[in-house]
């Protein structure tokens, strides 16, 4: 009984898509968690989380796109087609989006949360957990990746897999404003 090289190939694949959705949950739970946070004390793990998982996101992006090529390889797959140039720009937008934008957002308010004094958390600091590019940013991505999952099963053909990706992003902002201002209520 031989090793089917895609077979592993395959599962190498989802399998660090599988952890990188389980990092953006965890990380989707330290954003909901801050804003509802009383004291610095219990804004600090959440924070430290942010600090140490997010940088990883696009690491694991790398591995990724790298087994992804593999598979191209091995199944004799055509990079032009629709749905490979689908799931690859947007691999590479959405990474790029965030560690230029969203990275330095977040470091910003890990930083803040550092910077406070113990006790009570100041307004100001809680009002800062709800830093709207951070959500939307955070909410595009992760929605975006699980429309990108769906066209990599699928394979629709180049408009239908932008389009599905495109709705997956919009669907990403409608949670981020529903969530977002269900934590702004936390604040008041």
């Amino acid at each position: 009984m031989g090793i089917n090289k895609v077979g592993v190939v395959v599962f190498l694949h989802v399998g660090v898509v599988v952890v990188s959705f389980m990092i953006a949950a965890v990380l989707h739970a330290a954003l909901h968690a801050l804003p509802r946070a009383k004291t610095v004390q219990q804004m600090r793990p959440f924070a430290a989380l942010v600090h140490r998982l997010e940088p990883m996101l696009p690491i694991l992006a790398l591995f990724i796109l790298g087994f992804g090529a593999w598979l191209i390889h091995l199944e004799d797959l055509k990079w032009g087609d629709g749905w490979i140039l689908t799931g690859l720009i947007a691999l590479i937008v959405v990474e790029g989006l965030a560690g230029a934008l969203l990275a330095p957002h977040s470091k910003k308010l890990v930083a803040a949360i550092e910077a406070a004094g113990e006790g009570v958390a100041s307004t100001e600091l809680r009002r800062q957990t709800l830093d709207p590019f951070i959500w939307y940013v955070a909410h595009i991505a992760t929605v975006s990746f699980l429309g990108v999952v769906f066209v990599m099963l699928d394979k629709p053909t180049g408009g239908g897999a932008v389009l599905i990706v495109a709705i997956s992003a919009i669907v990403g902002v409608a949670l981020a404003r529903v969530q977002l201002n269900a934590a702004a209520k936390q604040i008041g």
